[in-house]
């Protein structure tokens, strides 16, 4: 029986060892590896949480009206974000999530709704990420 994969916005970060997730699934389509989801609701929810983040990080990217981002932009807003809310809920300073499903599922208790979220507190994280150091 073969498993329905979903979309996972953090997918490059599961991939690239950053983060780790219950429901991560790599994935193949010739030689090209991408990561997937096998939980709609995860899914579903990390979406909107990206979604929540990216709608209010333009200030902090200094990227007003910009509808394309680069990746490094994008990495800064799902690492960056999602480290200062690892912050904020478990307070810990790590440099890594072990468990995106287990975080979500955190703030969307902590919150109710990603709208409510403190983004006064996320965007110098954000701003200040950095996802190599030279």
């Amino acid at each position: 029986m073969l498993n329905k994969h979903y979309t996972c916005p953090f997918s490059h970060l599961i991939l690239s060892g950053r983060c780790g997730c219950k429901f991560a699934a790599k994935d193949c389509i010739a030689e090209k590896e991408f990561g997937a989801c096998l939980n709609e609701s995860a899914s579903n929810d990390c979406s909107a949480l990206y979604q929540n983040l990216r709608a209010n990080s333009d200030f902090a990217l200094k990227s007003h009206h910009q509808s394309n981002l680069s990746v490094g932009q994008q990495a800064k807003i799902k690492m960056g974000g999602l480290l200062a809310l690892q912050e904020i809920i478990y307070q810990s300073s790590e440099n890594n999530i072990k468990n995106i499903t287990a975080l979500v599922d955190n703030i969307k208790s902590e919150y109710g709704d990603f709208k409510r979220l403190p983004f006064s507190q996320l965007m110098p994280k954000i701003s200040q990420f950095k996802f190599r150091t030279r």
